[in-house]
């Protein structure tokens, strides 16, 4: 294999903050030409909140979910740039939205109006609850769909604590959507046909979250109860406290034989003869005793010199990073895990935990400058004359974050 594996697929980003652009960031991280839609008049989300001195550029969000795009501006309501997005649309391959139902189709840019302009398209639509039934015109994002798809219900420390937030459901969803765009491709690979693609987005939450907890109501008729960091079986688990501020360390015993490890660890061999502690069962009965126990040993050492002695006695630990210490790990380092763009020298990005044999390595390119690449695609790509190529000033710009 030369190169990456996508560099021949066109995609077309018409959508707007994190789930969706997540999932054509990890097409265009493999390769393909990701041209990103955006609309002056009402920026995306992730631009932030200010005009002046251009900070729209400039947001971390922003240049790192849409990293290795291109950036073309169109306004809808203009007829010249209508039919420079359906030429630009004839020549993709993809093109991804997660706009409500009916917003796209006003302008003649639903999956519809698509599937007529380009029969071989692979269209993913990833609105909020899908384009039917009775909620397909409600808008929703991450924390709505954690909270109906019932997982926020299993993120307490216990039963009588508050849940809390995950905050991944978007990134989950994106690829879920990316795994859907290529599932597609094959599909038209073999049959020479596009696709559309109705993702709901709650609908993808609920299925990668809480499906087997929704089996164990159906087949066994047990509700499942929030467990906080411990475990139906294994026996003790937890996050433990470590010497300094907000330092901890996540441990796992799944075993009898493991127990004996971490007791001999922890300087207590007694441990493993005490008839509270000889079985899983009998461990979980006096988890809260336990916790107390590997506290008091934790509490007074480095988190990452508590993780490798218990790693090397055979007891799965592992240090709680922040994100300064998961920007300095030897371990990603010596995997070359982050990548760090030409054009911003300094500046870490996050890598692709998966690698294909034969690929060349992505080179990462910051999320783009608004309208950067205007002239690329409207002149070079389509062709068209350079008076057509929008000149935007301050008053043309409109951010997510301004009334309605």
């Amino acid at each position: 294999m030369n190169g990456l594996p996508l560099e021949s697929l066109r995609v077309v980003d018409l959508s707007h903050a994190w789930a969706a652009p997540h999932c054509t960031r990890l097409l265009a991280d493999y390769g393909a030409e990701v041209i990103k839609v955006e609309y002056p008049r009402r920026l995306c989300i992730l631009r932030g909140a200010r005009r002046d001195e251009g900070l729209y550029d400039r947001q971390p969000a922003w240049g790192q979910v849409n990293r290795n795009k291109l950036s073309v501006t169109i306004d809808l309501g203009r007829p010249a740039d209508r039919d420079a997005l359906r030429d630009l649309i004839r020549l993709a391959d993809v093109v991804v939205m997660n706009s409500r139902p009916g917003s796209l189709d006003r302008h003649g840019f639903g999956p519809a109006d698509l599937e007529r302009l380009k029969p071989d398209l692979v269209i993913l639509s990833m609105p909020a609850f899908g384009t039917t039934g009775p909620w397909s015109s409600f808008a929703g994002y991450g924390a709505i769909f954690e909270a109906m798809s019932g997982i926020q219900s299993l993120t307490a420390y216990d039963t009588e604590s508050k849940p809390a937030r995950i905050k991944e459901i978007d990134t989950l969803n994106g690829v879920v959507g990316a795994c859907a765009v290529m599932t597609a491709l094959v599909h038209r690979a073999e049959t020479g046909r596009g696709q559309h693609i109705d993702l709901s987005q709650l609908e993808a939450a609920t299925h990668a979250t809480a499906g087997e907890h929704m089996l164990e109501m159906v087949m066994n008729g047990r509700h499942t109860l929030p467990l906080g960091n411990r475990h139906p079986h294994f026996a003790p688990q937890g996050c433990y406290r470590c010497a300094g501020e907000d330092r901890w360390i996540a441990i796992t015993v799944r075993s009898d034989e493991e127990w004996r490890r971490l007791a001999a660890a922890l300087g207590q061999p007694g441990w493993a003869a005490d008839p509270r502690f000889t079985s899983a069962a009998e461990r979980r009965r006096h988890h809260d005793e336990i916790d107390r126990l590997i506290e008091a040993w934790t509490s007074t050492r480095d988190h990452r010199e508590a993780m490798h002695t218990l790693q090397d006695a055979g007891v799965a630990a592992g240090a709680v990073l922040d994100l300064e210490e998961i920007a300095r790990d030897r371990h990603l380092d010596e995997r070359r895990y982050f990548t760090e763009p030409q054009a911003a020298p300094g500046t870490r990005y996050m890598g692709m935990p998966i690698r294909l044999a034969g690929s060349v390595p992505p080179v990462v390119t910051p999320g783009p400058r608004l309208g950067e690449h205007n002239t690329r695609v409207r002149s070079g790509l389509l062709g068209r004359p350079d008076n057509e190529i929008p000149v935007i000033g301050p008053d043309d710009i409109g951010l997510a974050y301004d009334p309605e």
